[in-house]
């Protein structure tokens, strides 16, 4: 009985290690696509919020994953240097995945109102659909 409980043991342990060990793999995004995802913006309607400018003004860009109506927040990306007039490449490049398959990415300019609350422009506005595989590079414009 002895030598039972040991294996029951080992087989407990290695099943835990081996399921930590795959929840690692993927939430360490290893096996995630790099992804590029570029779009333009025009600073002139609204100029990137400053020490000297907190409202009425663009703080930074949110990239999306609003695929099922279910946003989720993937990386924030700051106004680029300078932002000034219409800039045609902000871009960005992160690891994405799980999950895997037709994903539909966004972009959205996070702002600050007259009273420097933050806004945010419609999701749907700058949106793409890719695919995303495991360890593939992607590349997409969203406009």
């Amino acid at each position: 009985m002895n030598g039972n409980f040991r294996m029951l043991k080992r087989g407990v342990l290695g099943t835990v290690l081996a399921l930590v060990g795959w929840w690692a793999i993927f939430s360490a995004k290893l096996v995630g696509s790099s992804v590029t995802a570029s779009w333009s913006y025009d600073y002139a309607p609204a100029p990137a919020c400053s020490a000297a400018r907190s409202n009425v003004c663009l703080d930074h860009f949110e990239v999306l994953d609003i695929t099922d109506s279910h946003f989720v927040l993937i990386v924030r990306v700051p106004n680029p240097s300078p932002a000034t007039g219409k800039v045609d490449n902000v871009s960005t490049i992160f690891k994405y995945g799980p999950p895997f398959g037709q994903r539909t990415l966004a972009v959205v300019a996070v702002g600050r109102d007259a009273q420097g609350q933050p806004v945010s422009s419609n999701p749907y506005a700058a949106r793409r659909t890719v695919s995303i595989r495991p360890r593939a590079a992607v590349s997409t414009i969203l406009n």
